[in-house]
């Protein structure tokens, strides 16, 4: 197909949830697609980060990356939908605030930097829906998951805000549906499938990691309400949340859920035929050795 991309994996791939990237570079690899990597990445800065303090220096973290990627003339490719967000939120306001690009560029140029916009942000999922395409991806196909209820968490930052992320509906997406339909799975309506798991803010004090906890039972008991066999994400911020909320819980009331997460990538490449070890399964938190027992 000869699709490139210079892979922007994010922090938390790279330090804390490991299954995101390995399963990732296994359907791409297998899909023909190319993945660079890229040394002189940094941290998207999330808005909640040095934004908050200093906004134009925020920015211009942010930005530096799209430098980077210009050297190389090929879009970024994210994993993480809080990295697709801001890196997104960046190119807007680069590209329609004169006044801000020049401030921002005054603080890439004491590191021999200045922004172009050639490189364009694209996060794994929409690859997957825009670059490969829905057909495309079901000639590759070769063991069908029929049987298998897989509840979508969309995760905000893939959909949201409007202004700058116009991958799918906000309010009511169906793309991640579709493509989980590419694998044999149904996908099963619910209502928190268009919610929220907290993210990074969970990592701001005790209340917030209350929240966070709430939140991450609202989103499986309402995929458990939907009998769902899995709970299906984009976003590695999202699995950490759903999987680390499940022991949480058990470690409060002794009640597990037991509802495997998978990465949309694990879905898809069991359905490519992929080895779960190969994509990264055996690092998961949640057993999914069920689920896979019943689509060997």
């Amino acid at each position: 197909m000869n699709l490139e991309y210079s892979l922007f994996p994010g922090c938390v791939p790279s330090a804390r949830e490991f299954s995101c990237e390995v399963s990732a570079r296994k359907v791409f690899e297998a899909l023909d697609v190319e993945l660079h990597d890229v040394g002189d990445f940094t941290c998207c800065m999330p808005a909640c980060l040095v934004h908050s303090f200093d906004y134009v220096t925020g920015l211009a973290l942010t930005s530096r990356n799209f430098c980077v990627a210009d050297e190389f003339n090929r879009d970024i490719l994210t994993l993480c939908v809080s990295c697709y967000g801001n890196l997104s939120r960046a190119k807007k306001l680069m590209s329609e605030n004169g006044d801000l690009r020049r401030r921002v560029d005054e603080l890439l140029a004491a590191v021999g930097k200045s922004y172009g916009g050639k490189a364009s942000v694209k996060h794994s999922v929409t690859v997957l829906y825009e670059d490969i395409g829905i057909e495309s991806l079901k000639k590759n196909v070769t063991k069908t998951l029929k049987g298998i209820r897989a509840a979508p968490f969309y995760g905000c930052h893939l959909i949201r805000p409007r202004e700058y992320l116009s991958f799918d509906d906000p309010a009511f997406p169906v793309k991640l549906d579709e493509l989980i339909k590419v694998t044999g799975a149904t996908s099963v309506m619910h209502r928190e499938r268009a919610g929220c798991c907290i993210g990074c803010g969970s990592f701001f004090g005790e209340v917030a990691e209350e929240a966070a906890l709430r939140l991450s039972v609202d989103i499986l008991d309402s995929a458990r309400e939907a009998e769902a066999d899995c709970v299906i994400v984009t976003c590695p911020y999202c699995f950490l949340q759903i999987e680390m909320g499940q022991l949480l819980f058990k470690r409060r009331t002794g009640e597990l859920y037991n509802l495997p997460v998978l990465h949309y990538t694990d879905l898809l490449g069991l359905s490519l035929g992929i080895e779960p070890k190969e994509l990264g399964m055996d690092l998961h938190k949640i057993d999914p050795t069920p689920l896979l027992e019943r689509i060997k």
